[in-house]
């Protein structure tokens, strides 16, 4: 979904991309840069239950981390196009954050339940649901076959879930949000392919 606004915003990102690179940050850097602070924002996510202050910093941390990733791929191909390496540092730190931030909100509430179910379940589930979703496209992708765009919930819609519950006090709830949504994205994809694959016999 967000793929779709991204194209909109891109000739912004393009000229912030433009200042990053002015100043003599590369693109590697720029991924790593996002990395730790999707760390950071776990931690505080972690630390930050029923302190609201912390959530808040956590989820502005998780924004910011976002925007680096968003960041980064503008930066490579301002610099002539991205290399394997940075493709590989790229993909492996993106799964990283993801779960670490997952993780970091899992323990915080591990204590806790929603709808019933302990919060530790919705968390094992947003992470799996959010790995799958990385590994079928990847899997498309080895198949020759573009999931960019298809489904629910990708990593940025899943990042402003997050922050965004995270602003509004209840990172709980977007973990929940997150099981449903990265579940059935993963789902939607794993469809997607199953039709164009069958459609080629």
């Amino acid at each position: 979904m967000l793929v779709r606004l991204k194209r909109l915003v891109e000739g912004w990102l393009t000229g912030v991309a433009k200042r990053l690179l002015n100043l003599g940050l590369k693109a590697n850097q720029a991924t790593v840069f996002g990395f730790i602070l999707a760390v950071a924002s776990a931690l505080l996510f972690y630390l930050g239950l029923g302190s609201w202050p912390l959530t808040v910093a956590a989820s502005l941390l998780l924004l910011c981390s976002g925007l680096f990733d968003a960041l980064d791929g503008v930066m490579a191909r301002l610099s002539g196009g991205g290399t394997r390496l940075g493709s590989l540092l790229d993909s492996v730190l993106d799964r990283y954050a993801d779960g670490m931030v997952i993780v970091g909100i899992t323990l915080a509430y591990s204590g806790l339940s929603l709808l019933g179910v302990p919060m530790v379940f919705w968390g094992s589930a947003a992470l799996l649901g959010s790995l799958l979703v990385s590994y079928v496209r990847a899997k498309g992708e080895s198949l020759g076959l573009s999931l960019a765009g298809v489904g629910l919930a990708e990593r940025p819609e899943r990042i402003l879930i997050l922050a965004g519950s995270g602003l509004l006090g209840r990172p709980d709830v977007g973990l929940l949000l997150v099981a449903f949504a990265s579940n059935l994205t993963a789902l939607q994809r794993f469809g997607s392919l199953l039709a164009r694959l069958r459609g080629h016999g």
